[in-house]
């Protein structure tokens, strides 16, 4: 006992005192390392989640077989998560650690547009959005929309933010989730006012704004262009005005906030960010689009939303048509008035004060008409154009 005493006394006798500095440099290590179990923790509650309420999801659904649409949901679908996993996204609301998964990504046999996520990375696509989406980027914008739920553990902030309201429980938030707040939602829930008492709390709102930023933050670094999201949320927000009865909303809870707000918010981060908003490059709906013309053989079409624009004949149609689609595209992007058309000398259709295009005399033989005509008709034709895109803009703005 002696010795083990004399042994301990020599031992403090000879250790150096330790710094102040040293022993908070400690402390924080210790407790770094504690919050850094505890976000392991919570990554692996998420997938433990996730992992639970896909088996219902893949009891509950029919998954398509179609090989094309699979194969581009999981290919653009990797490229978006792989940004996610390397990129530090600001989270308005939701986890706003560094948070990352193994995402995957499947597709339901379902018409309704639509695409949710579970936490732990599962997202899915429905039939009905590839069909409604009309470029790569609209697809990409929606899975980085998707992605961003995921990321910012949105179902875990719910899940927590409910115990201040109301009893608000898991499965009830997975059920509105997975039906995209259809009528098996709606059953789940019957005899309670506990899913509408959340919408109004606003956390639907949050969430759906938090992750239309942080999928912006990720289109931005990708090679897909992010007006993409802004056109895809365009024409959901037309659906339900005009389709009440097919509106969706991507993610979390049906209907909250509307499309048109959301579009709103997103062309302010565009701003934000300088990056032009060029619609004709991501939607077929804002594009004029080159074609064989199908009523004078040899001549080319230029259309725009199904509808003929001007025609083009003679051996050079089509180079003039490209070069004409191009200027046009880029003159309907800018979002100009219908009085910036017009006629000018020798056949020309102008845009403001740059040429757009130019008639022939061949293009008038072809077409049975002068080509005074053919501009008077042609101007008329991108007019009512220019109006149906502010039309469309205007509703959902």
């Amino acid at each position: 006992m002696l010795s083990t005493l004399v042994a301990i006394a020599l031992s403090l006798s000879t250790t150096p005192t330790r710094s102040v500095e040293s022993l908070v440099d400690e402390a924080w290590q210790q407790v770094d390392k504690k919050a850094e179990i505890q976000h392991q923790d919570d990554l692996k509650s998420d997938v433990e989640v996730g992992a639970k309420y896909a088996v219902e999801v893949e009891k509950q659904s029919k998954f398509t077989t179609d090989t094309d649409m699979i194969k581009r949901v999981q290919r653009v679908g990797a490229e978006m998560a792989d940004i996610a996993n390397q990129t530090h996204s600001i989270a308005t609301w939701g986890d706003t650690r560094f948070n990352t998964f193994n995402y995957t990504f499947k597709v339901i046999q379902k018409d309704e547009p639509n695409a949710f996520s579970l936490p732990g990375g599962y997202v899915y696509v429905q039939t009905g959005l590839l069909k409604f989406i009309e470029s790569d980027d609209e697809l990409a914008g929606v899975l980085a929309h998707e992605i961003s739920h995921a990321k910012f553990r949105h179902i875990a902030t719910l899940q927590r933010e409910q115990s201040k309201m109301t009893m608000l429980s898991l499965p009830v938030i997975i059920a509105a989730i997975m039906t995209s707040g259809g009528a098996n939602a709606g059953a789940a829930i019957t005899g309670t006012s506990i899913l509408s008492t959340a919408v109004g709390n606003g956390w639907s709102v949050k969430a759906e704004q938090a992750a239309d930023y942080g999928g912006i933050q990720l289109m931005v670094k990708s090679k897909y262009n992010p007006t993409g999201m802004v056109t895809v949320m365009e024409r959901l927000a037309l659906v339900e005005n005009s389709q009440p009865q097919y509106s969706s909303t991507l993610g979390i809870f049906r209907d909250h906030p509307p499309s048109k707000e959301r579009a709103d918010a997103m062309l302010q981060k565009l701003k934000q960010y300088n990056i032009p908003v060029e619609r004709s490059k991501v939607s077929t709906s804002f594009r004029a689009i080159v074609k064989p013309d199908d009523k004078i053989a040899g001549a080319v079409v230029i259309t725009f939303d199904g509808r003929n624009l001007l025609s083009f004949a003679g051996n050079n149609a089509l180079t003039r048509a490209d070069e004409a689609a191009v200027k046009l595209n880029t003159f309907i992007d800018s979002s100009p008035a219908t009085f910036e058309v017009a006629t000018g000398m020798d056949g020309v259709i102008l845009g403001g004060t740059q040429k757009l295009l130019q008639f022939t005399p061949e293009d008038a033989v072809a077409q049975g008409k002068s080509v005074a005509e053919l501009q008077r008709l042609t101007v008329l034709n991108i007019r009512g154009a220019l109006y149906m895109v502010a039309i469309r803009i205007w509703e959902t703005h």
